[in-house]
């Protein structure tokens, strides 16, 4: 079976090796020459354009930046596209796009599924979790091209068109809340009244490994972090955003919704790129670059 993938990034490249190894054969174009070829060397077939992937496949997953660009790719495959033809939106879109584009390519007869991808450079080897919206017939005939690709039980439609990226949006929201108390909590270890003992985080956040209430896959990174340095001196405090946590806070206001923890941790990263951060937002600089691959700015 032809599966298609337009994106060749760090997620699009785990998310094709995880198929290539399950047996699919993987028809694949990205912009980017160097993920083109590297992707190619992986044993993708790799075209010359978006269009060309929509001739050799009539299961196409998208893994783009979210945003016109993946207008813009649907609106160089809707040519080529066949009815019944399954389009798959892997990226942070926000729900209410994903609602228009499925009502779009349902007026042509293609079914368009969005789905809340997580886990990461991790989730090449481990498997991602894949949080579904759409159509149900549309899911079941790809369920078991996501199964290849989600980590063991993490795999679910969780609603109608849209609902997926809307529970991702949530998702990252909380990821937000949850690494600013993890950061905040180290920093008072750091430079609280322990300060001149120079408390070690690597041994401490290693006990909290173990039998701890708050241990998590973020702990298990935050100790390897912590394994290489606790000083990071040369590292910059300033936190990017890819915009899913100021659309949770805004969907929670619509509603009248309290969100004061994911609220404050979206206002400390605008803080951090104005400021330059602190020992908090450096750390959590470095987790996002643990578990995304997402840039670290240096400092002299």
């Amino acid at each position: 079976m032809n599966v298609g993938i337009i994106g060749l990034g760090r997620m699009g490249a785990g998310i094709a090796q995880r198929w290539l190894e399950a047996g699919y054969t993987v028809i694949g174009f990205d912009v980017d020459a160097v993920h083109a070829k590297s992707a190619q060397e992986m044993g993708v077939t790799t075209v010359r354009s978006v269009a060309e992937v929509a001739h050799d496949a009539r299961i196409i997953w998208l893994m783009v930046p979210a945003g016109p660009i993946v207008d813009e790719v649907l609106k160089e495959l809707m040519p080529r596209l066949q009815s019944d033809d399954i389009v798959i939106d892997g990226g942070n879109s926000k729900f209410t796009d994903s609602i228009r584009r499925a009502q779009t390519l349902a007026a042509k007869n293609v079914f368009f599924l969005d789905c809340g991808t997580s886990g990461g450079l991790y989730g090449r080897e481990h498997g991602y979790s894949l949080m579904v919206g759409g159509d149900q017939n549309a899911y079941d005939t790809v369920y078991p091209l996501l199964a290849a690709i989600a980590a063991p039980k993490g795999l679910g439609r969780v609603g109608s068109s849209g609902a997926g990226h809307y529970v991702k949006m949530v998702h990252n929201g909380i990821e937000y809340g949850m690494l600013q108390a993890y950061a905040e909590g180290f920093q008072i270890l750091k430079e609280g009244s322990f300060k001149g003992q120079n408390l070690d985080l690597h041994a401490i956040s290693g006990i909290w490994l173990h039998g701890a209430v708050i241990r998590s896959w973020l702990l298990e990174l935050a100790h390897d972090v912590f394994a290489r340095d606790q000083q990071f001196k040369n590292i910059s405090g300033e936190i990017q955003e890819s915009g899913t946590g100021r659309w949770t806070v805004e969907e929670a206001q619509a509603h009248h919704i309290p969100t004061p923890v994911i609220k404050e941790s979206l206002q400390m990263r605008e803080w951090s790129r104005k400021t330059g951060g602190n020992y908090a937002t450096k750390l959590i600089a470095l987790l996002r670059n643990a578990f995304g691959g997402h840039a670290v700015k240096k400092v002299q």
